[in-house]
């Protein structure tokens, strides 16, 4: 990701009408942090032949875990949804998390409806959910957490 990426994320995150406002600010903090330097978070950008930005995957180590990894966002424009960049970054981190030896992802979401497509999503992609917590955003809107195993065991 580079600094002239920043505007057109912030469009898509904006557009896809999914994120208030306030998780839209946390999307831009964190990817100031990574501008900054940070080494908290990685992210990847997926752009067309003219360097418009299509969507975008954030992810990063969980703190104090040996080998286990968040994915912080993942976002594809509206008008790009649908044609295999979601897919297409997620096999992108997946690999470089294997290079990395990850033992395994974790990714969190809503239970609301708004949020049904990621959580499709998500279990496509071979994600199992492993905890919900009910409540947790407000009333009945539960924090869902998936997890998927990258096939290696702590021994390796």
């Amino acid at each position: 990701m580079e600094i002239r990426d920043r505007g057109g994320i912030e469009q898509i995150l904006a557009k896809v009408r999914v994120f208030p406002p306030q998780e839209i600010d946390i999307a831009l903090e964190v990817i100031d942090s990574y501008l900054s330097g940070s080494p908290d978070y990685i992210i990847k950008v997926a752009v067309d032949e003219t360097d418009r930005v299509l969507g975008y995957i954030c992810y990063g180590k969980i703190p104090l875990t040996d080998a286990l990894w968040d994915v912080y966002w993942i976002v594809v424009g509206r008008e790009f949804q649908g044609k295999g960049i979601a897919s297409c970054l997620m096999e992108f981190m997946e690999g470089d998390l294997m290079a990395k030896r990850a033992r395994a992802i974790m990714v969190e979401t809503s239970s609301i409806s708004d949020y049904s497509p990621a959580r499709d999503f998500y279990v496509r992609k071979g994600f199992n959910e492993v905890c919900r917590i009910e409540d947790f955003y407000a009333e009945g809107n539960d924090k869902v957490i998936y997890r998927k195993n990258l096939g290696r065991s702590i021994n390796e």
